[in-house]
C-alpha cells in the first residue's frame, strides 16, 4: 500500500467514525472478524454516508426503507432511534414504514411497524391519517398519479386493459388515492423511499418510472443517484450496481 493510499484510508475511516458517533451508533464488534470495526467506518460511514449531494435526513429515510424493504429488523429498530435522535419525527418514520408496505406486502409492513413501535413507543390514534371515509380515493388517486408521473402515468402495467387492470385499479385507490397522501412525511420524501425500496428490491421497471418522476418532485438527478448508493451497504453493492445502470438511462 502507498503512503498516500494509506493516509487516504486513514482518513476516510477516522471521517466516517465521526459520523458514525454523530448518529449514536455503537462500536463495531471485532468479535469473529478481525478489523470488521475499521471497515465498518472506513467504507459504510466514510465512503458512504460521508458523501455529498444528499442531506442525512434523506440518507436516514433511505437507510430506513431499505432495512424495511428487506425486513433486516435489528437494524431497523437501531436506525428508527437513530433517526428520531435527529429529529425525524416517529410520524414520519412510519409514514416511510408505510409507504414501503405498499410495494413490499402489508404482511411485511405490519412486522416492520411493530419493531419501530417497539423502540419508539405506539402511535397517537388521534393523529390525523389522510383522506376521510367519504373522500373519492379514485379520483384523488388518478388526480396524484398523472400529476406526479405525467405521460408515464399509463405505461406498462397501468396501461389498462388485460390481467392486471382491476389490480390496477385498487392500486391506484388506495396506493396514490390514499397512501400517497397521508400526511406526516412529504411527497419528496415519500420519492426517496420508493427509490430506495425499488433499488434495494430490483424492481428495475418500477425504478426507473419512479425515479424520472422524482426529478419533478424534489429531488435533482444527482440525489437520486446519492439515494441508490446509500442503500448499498444495507441491500448489497451488485443490486445498487445494477440500480445505477437503470439510472444512468432514465430521461433528465
Amino acid at each position: 500500500m502507498t503512503t498516500q493510499n494509506h493516509r487516504d484510508r486513514l482518513a476516510l475511516r477516522t471521517r466516517g467514525q465521526a459520523v458514525r458517533r454523530a448518529l449514536g451508533l455503537d462500536e463495531a464488534h471485532d468479535t469473529g472478524a478481525p478489523g470488521i470495526r475499521g471497515l465498518y467506518d472506513e467504507l459504510i460511514f466514510g465512503g458512504v454516508w460521508s458523501r455529498p449531494g444528499l442531506p442525512q435526513r434523506d440518507r436516514l429515510i433511505a437507510t430506513l426503507a431499505a432495512l424495511a424493504a428487506l425486513e433486516r429488523h435489528s437494524a431497523l429498530k437501531q436506525y428508527a432511534k437513530v433517526a428520531v435522535t435527529a429529529d425525524v419525527s416517529a410520524e414520519a418514520v412510519r409514514e416511510v414504514i408505510l409507504q414501503t408496505a405498499l410495494y413490499t406486502g402489508f404482511v411485511a409492513g405490519e412486522e416492520n411497524l411493530a419493531q419501530v413501535n417497539a423502540v419508539l413507543g405506539e402511535p397517537d390514534t388521534q393523529a390525523p391519517h389522510g383522506p376521510d371515509a367519504d373522500a373519492d380515493l379514485d379520483g384523488l388517486g388518478v388526480s396524484l398519479m398523472e400529476e406526479m408521473h405525467g405521460p408515464r402515468a399509463r405505461a406498462g402495467y397501468a396501461s389498462g386493459g388485460g390481467s392486471p387492470s382491476e389490480l390496477y385499479d385498487l392500486a391506484i385507490r388506495y396506493g396514490y388515492g390514499l397512501l400517497w397522501n397521508r400526511p406526516g412525511l412529504p411527497r419528496r420524501e415519500r420519492f426517496i423511499t420508493t427509490v430506495a425500496v425499488f433499488t434495494s428490491l430490483e424492481q428495475h421497471t418500477q425504478l426507473a418510472k419512479f425515479a424520472a418522476s422524482a426529478q419533478n418532485n424534489g429531488l435533482s438527478f444527482e440525489e437520486i443517484v446519492e439515494v441508490a448508493m446509500q442503500v448499498a451497504p444495507y441491500s448489497g453493492f451488485p443490486r445498487v450496481l445494477n440500480a445505477l445502470t437503470v439510472l444512468d438511462q432514465i430521461e433528465r
